[in-house]
């Protein structure tokens, strides 16, 4: 074997190599986000975590026959991530399968923003839109913060959303997402808050799902 074809094999075995040792450090890394478990003592992420997907529930809005819905959900990122990703409002559509539009109007990142969003309801039966004004994150909890959005102008009564979202530790976060919607047609108390749950639900896995891959190529990219 020439000198040339043994330095070939011994770079081929090599890359092969790291190759391989790139993997068991990839499945190492998702081994320990998948058997992360948060302190006893934060309830709420500990049970979301067992969970291990979006827990939906809604609560009375005082003088509405239409309820809150809500939806809340364990991520094995950043809070900083799961940020990022609540406050990319004008790509909501394309990453949020409820929104079929969104788009930021007026306002920038630190400013309050107005977005117009539109989503379809009652089995995609009628289409909904709403012009929202975010405000800015502010401090919730010793740990967290909110983003509370309140409707501008719509073709329904109200639309309100809030999203909270707080760290457990530096590598994960506890993420939930309120919407309120009041709709000027007429329909079930019970349709409306099942399909706003849904909606809930879709909104906090899509960022789940954004802000973990996020933080997977932070880790990777990492020497």
């Amino acid at each position: 074997m020439t000198t040339i074809s043994r330095f070939a094999r011994s770079a081929k075995i090599g890359s092969l190599t790291a190759f391989a040792f790139a993997g068991v450090l990839s499945l190492a890394s998702i081994a320990s986000a998948d058997t992360y478990a948060p302190p006893a003592t934060d309830a709420q992420a500990a049970k979301l975590a067992k969970l291990g997907k979006e827990a939906k529930s809604n609560y009375a809005m005082k003088d509405s026959k239409f309820k809150v819905a809500r939806a809340e959900i364990f991520i094995n990122a950043p809070m900083a991530q799961v940020k990022t990703s609540v406050m990319d409002y004008a790509n909501y559509s394309s990453f949020i399968p409820k929104f079929q539009k969104s788009k930021v109007i007026k306002g920038k990142t630190g400013e309050p923003q107005e977005v117009f969003l539109q989503i379809p309801i009652l089995h995609g039966a009628a289409t909904i839109w709403a012009v929202e004004n975010f405000l800015p994150p502010a401090a919730d909890g010793k740990t967290g913060e909110k983003i509370v959005g309140s409707m501008v102008k719509g073709n329904v009564d109200d639309l309100r959303a809030t999203w909270r979202y707080r760290a457990v530790d530096d590598k994960h976060t506890v993420l939930s997402l309120d919407i309120y919607i009041a709709p000027k047609i007429a329909a079930p108390e019970s349709v409306v808050t099942a399909e706003v749950e849904d909606a809930c639900g879709d909104g906090v896995r899509a960022v789940k799902e954004r802000a973990e891959a996020a933080a997977k190529k932070v880790a990777s990219a990492k020497p």
